[in-house]
C-alpha cells in the first residue's frame, strides 16, 4: 500500500548532516552514500525531519486556497491555535472577519463540540470498564506512532472522533441545507498548525473518509489575514465584538481535560520522546492507575507545530489571556448531549488498526533468521550509535544489514578494526 504523506523529499538539498535521522522517531530515514532512503509505510509524518534539516530537504505539501474555487461554499475551521498566534486584544471576530475577507464565506468555532466531546469522554471514563488506560485519538502523529510502534496498544486508542472532524459533518450539513445546495458543494478547510492534520484528511488511518476537504498551515493564513486585521485597526469605526465566541482551553492546547476529567487518573504528554517513554510503560503494564492519556507529539502541544508563527511560550500565554476574556460559557445541553452519546454520534464507529509495515511483511521463519542475524550482527558493532553509518542506531544497521539493506563494512569502526 502506497501511504500519503505530507512532505516531499528534495534530495539535491541534502548536506548530509545526520540530524533527519536522528530525529525521526520511526527510523524511517537513511542517509548511505550520499542518498537518501525513506522508508514511507515508518513515517508517522510527525514533522520532526522538517524541523531538524537546516537544508529544507524535507518540504511540506500543503493546499491551496485557489484548489478550494469548486466548492460553491467555502467554510474555514480554525484550529484553537490559530487564535493564540495573535494577540489577546485582537478579538476573535477580527480573525473571522479577516478570513471572510480572503475568501471564505462562513467560519466555523469547534468551541461547542469540544466542549461536547469533553463531557461525553467524562461519561465514558465513568461508565465504561474497557482496558485502561485509554489513549486520546485527536493527535493523528500519535495514532500512526502507535500503528507504527506500538500495534499491541492499538485497542486503547480512543474510539472517539475529533471535534475538528464533527464541526465540519455539521457545517456541511448545515449549509447545504440552508443553501439548497449538495453537500459536495460545500467545502470544509482546516486551518492546521502541524502537516499530520493534513494526513489525516488525505488519508485518515482513523475513518474511511474524512468531513474536511483540505488544510492550509496557519502560517500560510497568517501571512494573508494580518494585513486585514492591521487595516481593520486602522479604521475609525470600531468592529463588532458583541457577538457569540467561546475560547476554552482548547483541543491541541496541554491540560485542557484535566479540569473535566479526575486529575489524579488523568496524565497529559507533549513531545515524541516523551510520548514513546509513556507508551513503553504501557506496554510493561506500569500504569494501570492512569484512565485516561492525552497526548500531542508536538513541543508543547499544537501551539508547538510547525506551522505556527508565534513563540510557543507567548502563545501559550495569548492562550491563558483567550480563555480568561472568553472561557466562560458552558454552550451546550448535558441531557442532549448524553441522547447522541448513546447513539453513538462523537464515535468513530471503528477502532483504528495496525499499519502493515515492512518488518511485518515476511513470514515467521524469515523473520526469526533475520532475528538471529541481527544479533550476531549487532554484537559486532561499536554501539556507539553515532550515525555514519546512514542508520540512527547501531541496532537498526544490524537490522538493515540482516535484512539485505546495508554491508556490515558501512560501519567505519568495524572496517578499522579489521585493518
Amino acid at each position: 500500500m502506497k501511504y500519503y504523506h505530507s512532505h516531499v523529499i528534495i534530495p539535491e538539498k541534502c548536506a548530509g548532516r545526520l540530524k533527519c535521522i536522528k530525529a525521526c522517531p520511526t527510523r524511517a530515514i537513511r542517509l548511505r552514500h550520499g542518498t537518501i532512503t525513506y522508508y514511507d509505510d515508518l513515517c508517522v509524518d510527525c514533522g520532526a525531519c522538517i524541523n531538524v534539516c537546516p537544508e529544507h530537504v524535507f518540504a511540506p505539501i500543503m493546499d491551496d486556497f485557489s484548489d478550494f474555487e469548486k466548492f460553491e461554499f467555502k467554510i474555514a475551521i480554525p484550529s484553537r491555535t490559530l487564535y493564540t498566534q495573535f494577540n489577546a486584544s485582537i478579538h476573535p471576530n477580527q480573525i473571522h472577519q479577516a478570513l471572510k475577507n480572503i475568501g471564505f464565506d462562513a467560519v466555523m468555532d469547534i468551541s461547542r463540540v469540544s466542549q461536547e466531546l469533553i463531557f461525553a469522554i467524562s461519561e465514558y471514563l465513568k461508565t465504561n470498564p474497557k482496558e485502561k488506560p485509554i489513549i486520546s485519538s485527536f493527535c493523528p502523529s500519535l495514532i500512526r506512532l502507535i500503528q507504527v510502534n506500538y500495534p499491541n496498544l492499538m485497542e486503547l486508542i480512543s474510539t472517539f472522533d475529533a471535534s475538528r472532524e464533527i464541526t465540519a459533518k455539521e457545517a456541511k450539513q448545515e449549509y447545504a441545507e440552508k443553501l439548497g445546495i449538495s453537500i459536495s458543494k460545500v467545502g470544509a478547510i482546516y486551518i492546521t498548525p502541524c502537516p499530520a492534520m493534513v494526513v489525516s484528511i488525505k488519508q485518515p488511518a482513523e475513518k474511511e473518509k474524512s468531513w474536511i476537504d483540505g488544510a492550509i498551515g496557519i502560517k500560510d493564513i497568517y501571512n494573508l489575514i494580518l494585513p486585514e486585521i492591521l487595516q481593520m485597526n486602522e479604521q475609525v469605526e470600531t468592529i463588532d465584538t458583541e457577538f457569540h465566541f467561546h475560547y476554552g482551553t482548547g483541543w491541541g492546547e496541554t491540560g485542557h481535560l484535566s479540569r473535566f476529567l479526575d486529575a489524579e487518573r488523568h496524565l497529559t504528554i507533549v513531545g515524541i520522546e516523551n510520548i514513546m517513554n509513556v507508551l513503553n510503560d504501557i506496554e510493561d503494564s506500569k500504569l494501570k492507575n492512569i484512565d485516561y492519556i492525552e497526548a500531542y507529539t508536538c513541543p508543547q502541544g499544537c501551539i508547538g507545530g510547525i506551522f505556527c508563527v508565534e513563540n510557543p511560550y507567548i502563545s501559550r500565554h495569548n492562550a491563558i489571556m483567550l480563555e480568561r476574556k472568553f472561557g466562560e460559557l458552558k454552550l451546550f445541553d448535558e441531557a442532549e448531549v448524553l441522547k447522541k452519546y448513546h447513539e453513538q454520534y462523537y464515535f468513530l464507529g471503528r477502532h483504528v488498526l495496525p499499519r502493515p509495515t515492512r518488518a511485518q511483511a515476511v513470514d515467521i521463519g524469515t523473520s526469526i533468521k533475520r532475528m538471529i542475524q541481527k544479533e550476531r550482527i549487532f554484537v559486532k558493532l561499536p554501539k556507539k550509535d553515532c550515525g555514519l553509518c546512514g542508520a540512527p542506531t547501531c541496532e537498526t544497521f544490524a537490522q538493515d544489514c540482516a535484512r539485505g539493506e546495508a554491508e556490515l563494512s558501512d560501519c567505519i569502526f568495524f572496517k578499522l578494526s579489521t585493518h
